[in-house]
C-alpha cells in the first residue's frame, strides 16, 4: 500500500543487505566446481576455485562490456575455459545452470524478513542489485514490487541511469524514494548524486570511508529503520 507520507518508496540493494554475498556465492562456485569434477574433469584437473576465479576476473578486464552482466561474465569465462582446453562446449549451459540454481540459495540476515513484513504496510518496497540474485528464486519476490538488476539497465550501481531507471519504473520523484544499501559507493554515492536519500546500513561497525559525501543515516540493523524513517518524514 502506497503510504500518504512523503516518503513513498524504499529501495533495497541485495546482496549484503538482505543476506551475506560471499558466502553465498563461494557455496554455489563449490557446487559448481563438484559437479565440472565429474561432468568436464578437464576444467578441475588444471584448475582450483581460486584459479578459475582469477581467470574470470582477468576476462572482465579484456572485456569491460560484460562489467554489469554477471551472469554474462561467468558463461563467457566458461566458454572460454572450454576453448583454452580444446574442449567442446555444449556443458557450458548446465554448469551456468548449476550456478545460478546454486546462487539463489540465499540465508537471509535474521532482521529482514520482520522488518520487510512491517514496512510493506507503509512504503511500496523494490530491490536494486548489481548482480544477478533473482527475488523470485531466492525467496523475496513478496515483499517486493519490481526489481532492477544491473544487466537490465546496462550499467552498475553508482550509475545515474541505475537509480533513473527505478525512479521512472516506479513514477516517483527523487524525494519521494529513499535507499538503504550496504555499499558507500554503489549504493550511497548513486543515490546521493541522483538526489535520494540513503541509509548507509552497516552491520559491522565500519568508520565511514568516504569524506566528498555522507549517507544521510547511518544503522547496524535493519530493525532501526522505522524509527529513522519517521525522522525522515519529519524532515
Amino acid at each position: 500500500m502506497v503510504a500518504a507520507a512523503k516518503i513513498k518508496l524504499l529501495s533495497f540493494d541485495l546482496d549484503d543487505t538482505l543476506w551475506p554475498c560471499m558466502p553465498t556465492i563461494m557455496a554455489a562456485e563449490q557446487t559448481l566446481y563438484d559437479w565440472m569434477q565429474q561432468r568436464v574433469p578437464e576444467v578441475t584437473s588444471r584448475f582450483d576455485i581460486e584459479g578459475l576465479r582469477q581467470k574470470r576476473i582477468k576476462l572482465a578486464s579484456l572485456r569491460p562490456e560484460l562489467k554489469h552482466d554477471i551472469s554474462a561474465l561467468r558463461i563467457e569465462s566458461l566458454k572460454a575455459l572450454a576453448a583454452e582446453l580444446e574442449l567442446p562446449s555444449d556443458w557450458v549451459p548446465s554448469a551456468f545452470t548449476v550456478y545460478y540454481e546454486a546462487r539463489q540459495q540465499i540465508t537471509l540476515f535474521e532482521d529482514v524478513a520482520p522488518m520487510l513484513d512491517a514496512l510493506q504496510t507503509d512504503y511500496r518496497l523494490v530491490a536494486m542489485t548489481n548482480g544477478n540474485a533473482n527475488i523470485e528464486k531466492t525467496g523475496v519476490a513478496r515483499w517486493f514490487e519490481f526489481a532492477v538488476c544491473a544487466a537490465e539497465v546496462g550499467y552498475q550501481k553508482p550509475h545515474p541511469q541505475f537509480f533513473a531507471t527505478v525512479l521512472e519504473r516506479a513514477g516517483l520523484k527523487a524525494k519521494e524514494v529513499v535507499h538503504i544499501g550496504d555499499d558507500p559507493v554503489r549504493d550511497i554515492s548513486g543515490a546521493v548524486d541522483a538526489g535520494i536519500r540513503s541509509i548507509w546500513l552497516n552491520r559491522a561497525g565500519q568508520p565511514w570511508p568516504q569524506d566528498e559525501y555522507r549517507a544521510d543515516r547511518q544503522i547496524t540493523s535493519l530493525a532501526e529503520l522505522p524509527a529513522i524513517l519517521r525522522e525522515l518524514q519529519a524532515n
